[in-house]
């Protein structure tokens, strides 16, 4: 009903002037009494337990749009590296034994000289250091032998990662079984050595013929015996004939026989020219020792992606 704003008094809708207090009626419906209505509560997007939509969508966090996630799988994702800079520090390093070789776009010799040295120097300037020490107690040496017969199974089983040179009782081990592999052979040679003596005084040309046959037997497999007991790990496969057997009688043996020799003369040179350094022959020569085991790495992974030789195994060498 139409009233007076001024005091309140109802009226008819005819009514011009209010008959309380004379003044122009306007009208309204609503009593000048009446407070103005509350504001609607805000609408909650989400209460805990729903998967409420937010604009006709999924749960958004940001205006990027991207799927919120609990507290708890952040906390879990920022712990494990995910999508972040801090990555796993302790993962095995990756190996990929059985695809093509990461190093097979490179030249070998180039392989061989960097790979012991990719992450820092450390290992030429503690192998020098051996190697000064095995001038005195040449057992020092197999330090040194054994980490680059760890460089040659890393290399053979597509390891990017460098084998890790803290852990001298491993290289040490590996020292070990190079100087096992060389004992047996070493003992071929001796054997058909004293027997080239004696058939020599005999026959001569026979003896000859003997000599010969006993330096190929004991001198072109054992490269072969090396390489492939480092990328395997088993003493057993390094003198059989399914790995090394074939390895030895492959045109890729032929190339890495070639190169290992190469490499010899390369490092007996900077050896030399080393010298005016004092110490730069036995860092030399660690380095030497560490780049000829990478390199024979090299080509027993080149034989395996040729089919010559089983792929090496997939655990890494630490």
């Amino acid at each position: 009903m139409p009233y007076c704003l001024a005091c309140g008094t109802k009226t008819d809708f005819e009514t011009q002037t209010c008959p309380s207090c004379e003044q122009a009626v306007r009208h309204r419906i609503d009593p000048p009494g009446d407070s103005f209505p509350e504001p609607p509560e805000p609408e909650i997007p989400w209460e805990e337990g729903d998967d409420a939509d937010s604009d006709g969508g999924d749960a958004t966090n940001g205006a990027g749009g991207e799927e919120s996630k609990p507290l708890a799988e952040i906390d879990d994702t920022l712990a494990s590296g995910e999508n972040g800079d801090g990555a796993d520090e302790d993962a095995p390093p990756s190996t990929d034994p059985s695809g093509p070789s990461p190093f097979a776009g490179r030249w070998s010799f180039g392989v061989a000289a960097t790979y012991p040295v990719e992450e820092d120097y450390r290992p030429l300037v503690v192998g020098g250091v051996v190697e000064l020490l095995a001038l005195v107690l040449p057992v020092f040496s197999l330090v040194t032998v054994g980490y680059g017969f760890r460089l040659c199974g890393a290399v053979a089983r597509g390891q990017r990662e460098r084998p890790a040179f803290d852990d001298y009782g491993e290289s040490l081990v590996g020292g070990l079984q190079c100087l096992l592999v060389a004992g047996l052979y070493g003992s071929i040679l001796a054997v058909g050595g004293g027997a080239t003596a004696a058939v020599w005084t005999v026959d001569e040309p026979l003896g000859i013929a003997l000599g010969v046959t006993t330096g190929v037997l004991g001198l072109y497999p054992f490269p072969a015996s090396l390489t492939v007991y480092a990328a395997t790990g088993e003493l057993r496969t390094a003198f059989s004939r399914a790995s090394t057997g074939r390895f030895a009688t492959s045109g890729t043996y032929v190339r890495a026989w070639l190169a290992w020799l190469a490499g010899i003369v390369a490092v007996a040179v900077a050896a030399v020219l080393s010298v005016i350094t004092l110490v730069g022959p036995v860092v030399v020569r660690a380095w030497g020792t560490y780049s000829l085991g990478a390199l024979w790495g090299y080509y027993y992974r080149s034989a395996a992606a040729e089919g010559v030789v089983p792929p090496a195994p997939e655990e890494p060498v630490r």
